[in-house]
């Protein structure tokens, strides 16, 4: 359990029942699914995880500006605070030193997912992958379609020229999305494959970052 003291008009983060202080997770919407499965805020009682739209991707100066403002209020409750993104905006690294803030040590967001070993082999074979995870395949036509105006077939021919494929990091506990996924193939006139995501790697460097090592 994490308690908030009260001195004067400021809140003073006592941590867990053990001493540690509270370790604020702000992540990408994308690793929703693969925190609930490692049940992190379970194992470690003085976690706290905060998501933010995937979506964010679209538009880097709005995805640095709301991890700017969930970074001011962690640390106004002097929560310790990780970034769980891969390089989504440029200067992230600068942004987080600045603040005194840890990320996650990727370039990509599906590096976590897949684990590092099976990702580059991903983009070995191929740099035109298009990564599709549960929160984005559920969410295409309002995170997508709707922004990057994808229903105009000259759009869709011009923003995913370079890509050769979509593959899906299917995870544990997934619905099957398999059918939506062959569906939005279709629709950007690419082939499909279908990935088991990894939680290993994943599970390793997170609580490496928890545990500041």
């Amino acid at each position: 359990m994490v308690l908030l003291a009260e001195k004067g008009n400021k809140k003073v983060n006592s941590g867990d029942n053990e001493g540690h202080p509270t370790t604020r997770i702000i992540a990408c919407g994308a690793f929703r699914a693969a925190l609930e499965t490692l049940q992190l805020e379970e194992r470690f009682p003085h976690v706290q995880v905060t998501f933010l739209p995937s979506n964010l991707h679209v538009w880097p100066d709005k995805l640095k500006h709301r991890l700017s403002r969930e970074v001011r209020k962690a640390q106004r409750n002097n929560e310790r605070v990780v970034c769980l993104y891969g390089e989504c905006f440029p200067g992230i690294d600068e942004f987080c030193e600045r603040r005194g803030i840890i990320r996650a040590p990727v370039l990509y967001c599906y590096e976590m997912l897949l684990g590092r070993e099976q990702f580059h082999g991903i983009m070995d074979e191929t740099a035109g992958t298009y990564f599709l995870e549960r929160e984005l395949i559920a969410n295409f036509d309002e995170y997508c379609v709707e922004p990057l105006e994808l229903y105009d077939a000259d759009m869709r021919r011009s923003y995913f020229k370079h890509y050769k494929r979509v593959l899906y990091v299917r995870q544990p506990s997934d619905p099957d999305l398999v059918p939506r996924a062959m569906e939005l193939a279709q629709f950007l006139n690419l082939a499909l494959e279908i990935r088991d995501a990894d939680y290993l790697f994943f599970e390793e460097k997170l609580i490496s970052l928890i545990e500041g090592r």
